[in-house]
């Protein structure tokens, strides 16, 4: 027996005792303990006391340790694997698939729930894969929980969300009248797989040495290769056979003509407020756009004569327009006329899934007759708009 259920033994005997005191006052028809069982109800209950707390102190510790072994468990830089032996490093992973010791891997990510920052719920990546995770929203801003909806799944199957058409409003009721009804009424969209590569090639030398920091060098390729291709996707796809892109957001304001399709003030007000109020006021209503615009958009001034557009000193923040913040997408298009240049919304309406983690193939065959072995990392991401009206467009004007 644990010294904890000695603990729990002795409050059930505490207790046992205070009931024979409180049975004996009953028999003898007394309202009133005497002196010596006052005494003794007061002495046990003060053990009893002790002993609530000693307990509830040794359950928290347990829970705490138990939570600490589960988290060791999870890190792979800590953790040893069930048969025994030392985690690999990823630097090691790769050079054995340089070596052609193992064809492929892929580098996990953990899923714990959706990624917004109002219900809680972020990405947690594990390892060598949450690294280019990480790095893949520098590229780009549609993979970054801060900004869109992001939802991670560990299977590839189809994940289908209902979409709300019309919703429900209230009404004024006369006196013993009907109530009216109201409806609401759905259509589907369904988050699926769709792959996205980028191949990287490394030399026989640069595998095998151990004097190159080979992990960096994947970190670095994987990177910009699979986040550019993913932001892409996730900018301009079709929805066939690629994911359904920011471009099937709602049309918003065309500019003015004979202006090379640049905006002005009015036409960024007429932008913000072609968007309800229920979408522009949230916490994720901002705009995205090529960094080239942003630099056209820091010469307009509103009708005080100020700069609309403003610089955050703080590197990494997102600048403002109109009070809103700015997110760079090297994907949207530039100004131009008839181009969709500048968009405009509350991004949380952006849906983005991605299934899995990082898987790495290598292929030497390619380069055989010049020491090189190539290396294919893939990624699986689907997107759609969730609600048109909740994001809109600037298209230039015609010539």
């Amino acid at each position: 027996m644990s010294y904890l259920d000695d603990l729990n033994e002795a409050q059930l005997k505490n207790t046992h005792a205070v009931r024979a005191i409180l049975d004996k006052m009953e028999a003898e028809g007394r309202t009133a303990p005497t002196v010596e069982e006052r005494t003794a109800m007061d002495a046990l209950d003060s053990e009893f006391v002790e002993r609530s707390e000693n307990i509830a102190t040794r359950l928290e510790i347990e829970k705490r340790e138990k939570a600490l072994d589960e988290a060791r468990g999870k890190a792979p830089e800590t953790r040893e694997q069930r048969d025994g032996a030392p985690v690999e490093s990823v630097a090691e992973i790769i050079r054995k698939m340089g070596r052609g010791e193992i064809r492929e891997y892929t580098f996990e990510q953990r899923t714990n729930t959706k990624g917004t920052t109002t219900d809680g719920g972020y990405t947690v990546p594990e390892g060598f894969g949450g690294r280019i995770i990480e790095k893949l929203k520098t590229v780009g801003p549609l993979l970054n929980p801060n900004i869109i909806d992001l939802t991670t799944t560990t299977h590839m199957r189809d994940v289908p969300y209902p979409i709300e058409n019309a919703g429900v409003g209230g009404t004024a009721t006369a006196e013993a009248s009907a109530y009216g009804v109201q409806t609401p009424t759905f259509t589907q969209k369904i988050h699926r797989a769709w792959k996205q590569t980028a191949y990287i090639a490394a030399s026989d030398e640069l595998l095998l040495s151990d004097d190159v920091a080979i992990e960096d060098y994947f970190d670095r390729k994987l990177s910009v290769g699979l986040g550019t291709a993913v932001n892409n996707s996730l900018t301009l796809g079709t929805g066939t056979v690629q994911p359904e892109g920011l471009i099937a957001g709602g049309s918003g304001v065309t500019g003015g003509t004979g202006v090379s399709g640049k905006p002005t003030y009015e036409d960024l007000v007429d932008l913000e407020t072609s968007v309800d109020s229920m979408y522009a006021s949230s916490l994720k209503a901002g705009y995205q756009m090529r960094r080239t615009t942003t630099g056209v958009i820091r010469k307009i001034k509103d009708t005080a004569g100020s700069y609309i557009f403003v610089q955050n000193p703080r590197l990494g923040e997102p600048s403002s327009i109109n009070g809103y913040p700015v997110y760079e997408n090297p994907d949207v298009a530039a100004v131009a006329t008839n181009a969709k240049s500048i968009w405009f919304g509350d991004w949380s309406y952006f849906l983005v899934r991605q299934a899995g983690g990082i898987m790495l193939d290598r292929n030497d065959t390619l380069g055989w007759d010049s020491d090189l072995v190539y290396f294919k990392g893939r990624i699986w991401v689907d997107s759609f708009v969730g609600q048109t009206e909740a994001i809109k467009s600037f298209a230039g004007g015609t010539a």
